[in-house]
């Protein structure tokens, strides 16, 4: 630690901003400073669209069931009450996260943290790097 911003502090701030979500230009500007203070207060999730078990316990946390890592039928039917409660979104409680549940969740998405997602009922890793945003930022 010599003070000075050299190639090695660039390297760790574009490591920085890629597990936030930020574009990794290696410098440290507004908007990864206000990125980086939604991450530390919610889930510390990496954006990278994988929905494994480190983004199915944090989404467990965020419904109020059992974080296991894995997403069952519990966990499922707790997801689609948690969009009725929190989105109005109507669905049948059958445990199934088809395309009437997927559009829900990237319909709430958009709202709560303007996601930018189409409502197309696929959930790939757009969506999912969306819902680790939102769950880092305590907004799911």
């Amino acid at each position: 630690m010599d003070g000075s911003f050299g190639p090695l502090t660039e390297t760790g701030v574009k490591w920085a901003q890629r597990k936030i979500g930020v574009d990794p230009d290696g410098m440290w500007g507004p908007a990864t400073e206000a990125a980086y203070g939604r991450w530390t207060d919610g889930e510390r999730l990496e954006l990278d669209g994988n929905f494994g078990p480190a983004t199915i316990a944090a989404t467990q946390r965020a419904i109020g069931v059992t974080p296991d890592g894995s997403f069952g039928p519990e966990s499922k039917r707790a997801f689609q009450r948690h969009l009725n409660t929190w989105a109005s979104a109507g669905l049948v409680i059958d445990g199934s996260t088809g395309p009437a549940t997927v559009k829900a969740l990237q319909r709430h998405l958009n709202a709560m943290i303007r996601a930018g997602l189409g409502l197309d009922g696929s959930w790939g890793p757009g969506t999912t790097r969306a819902l680790q945003s939102a769950l880092n930022q305590e907004k799911f």
